[in-house]
């Protein structure tokens, strides 16, 4: 009998310390998140890693810009990627980009970086051919590829109405795709 007490003691014992292992449940704040998409009825659908891009241009030196028109000669290239192109019903593709243009070198991305930002300097965007694409314009024609494509742009630094002053540069474009 006494065997059995003991038994049941620590059975009853393991039972309450089970019992207690299992803390109730704690809700705390998380965050937010946004879920953002489109469907359309093009040829291809752009990547989602293309829609939202950042292009980081190297710094470049104002002497570099001393005249009105002087790129900089140092474009930094960057990709539109199209995704699941069907060519059955298209098999080209342009491209277009608007933003604010430059009041001196329209066809320019003005600079926008506001306070602290450089003076006679804009972006000028280079086609997928690597001639100046001025903003509005139709690129070049690519023929697709049934699946994935790659569309190589560019942009590099403009001096506009003379000299460039040290400060920096910011601008945004917007991107339409036609398909013929």
């Amino acid at each position: 009998m006494k065997i059995n007490s003991v038994v049941s003691s620590l059975f009853a014992a393991g039972l309450l310390t089970i019992g207690t292992a299992h803390a109730a449940t704690v809700t705390t704040a998380g965050g937010t998140i946004n879920f953002e998409g489109q469907v359309v009825d093009g040829a291809c659908a752009v990547s989602a890693d293309s829609l939202n891009q950042t292009v980081t241009l190297d710094q470049v030196r104002a002497a570099k810009l001393a005249t009105a028109g002087q790129a900089a000669g140092q474009q930094q290239s960057f990709n539109i990627k199209l995704e699941d192109c069907d060519t059955t019903a298209f098999t080209n593709v342009a491209v277009t980009f608007k933003g604010q243009s430059d009041t001196t070198t329209t066809g320019a991305l003005a600079n926008t970086a506001g306070a602290g930002a450089a003076t006679n300097v804009a972006l000028q965007l280079y086609g997928n051919d690597g001639q100046p694409l001025p903003l509005g314009t139709a690129s070049a024609t690519t023929t697709l590829n049934t699946g994935e494509n790659i569309l190589p742009f560019s942009v590099d630094y403009v001096a506009t109405a003379g000299a460039a002053t040290a400060g920096n540069v910011a601008s945004v474009a917007t991107f339409t795709t036609t398909y013929s």
